[in-house]
């Protein structure tokens, strides 16, 4: 589970029609992200979006930050499910060698980005968003040390002191890949990712020099 140093206070739900109102919340901040940027996100834009008042949004989220930071939470939470689902998926059918798990690990981690756009912009202006403020987002770790368990197996004693590295920079070279895609032209878009995956997959190649 994703968790953030001091957190703004944020008044939990107490019933599921208070569950789907924050959920609706930060659907619309996570929308409109997408059209102003994290840094361009206003609340009164916020309750506008999800079609309710400013005092029902601030019931939940006193502030900016704090509706970021569960926003951030909630993408972090479905990061850290589908590392779990993935890790166990590749431990009871383990890949035919480094080059497939690397690539069937990071593949729907692509998707996600991919689909979630919002995540990818919040991520990218969260230490502007939150400098001096003591937030802390732990997501690239979660998936990069989960990619760590998928690699271990393929990975050669004399390269594992590196892998924990080597993970870390997958993440985050997969995260900048993704953000440049979406000013990629879309007929495009597939080739600058094939890009990626020979980078990532040159790059892991050296774990199994001895």
């Amino acid at each position: 589970m994703m968790t953030v140093s001091a957190a703004p206070k944020v008044k939990a739900p107490s019933q599921d029609r208070g569950q789907r109102r924050v959920d609706r919340l930060l659907d619309a901040a996570a929308e409109l992200i997408l059209v102003h940027g994290a840094e361009g996100l206003k609340m009164d834009m916020v309750a506008k979006q999800a079609a309710t008042s400013p005092g029902s949004l601030y019931q939940f989220f006193p502030n900016r930050a704090a509706l970021l930071t569960a926003l951030m939470e909630r993408f972090g939470a479905q990061l850290s499910a589908l590392a779990e689902q993935i890790v166990l998926q590749q431990s009871q059918e383990r890949p035919a060698d480094l080059a497939l798990a690397a690539r069937s690990f990071l593949a729907p981690f692509l998707d996600f980005y991919a689909r979630n756009q919002a995540y990818v912009i919040l991520a990218e202006a969260s230490d502007r968003l939150f400098a001096g403020q003591g937030y802390t987002f732990f997501e690239d770790d979660v998936v990069a040390q989960s990619l760590v368990q998928v690699l271990t197996p393929f990975t050669a004693a004399a390269q594992k002191p590196r892998l924990a590295r080597v993970a870390k920079m997958l993440t985050i070279q997969a995260h900048a890949a993704i953000s440049a895609a979406f000013d990629v032209p879309e007929d495009a878009r597939a080739d600058w990712l094939g890009e990626l995956d020979h980078l990532i997959q040159s790059y892991i190649a050296t774990l199994q020099e001895s």
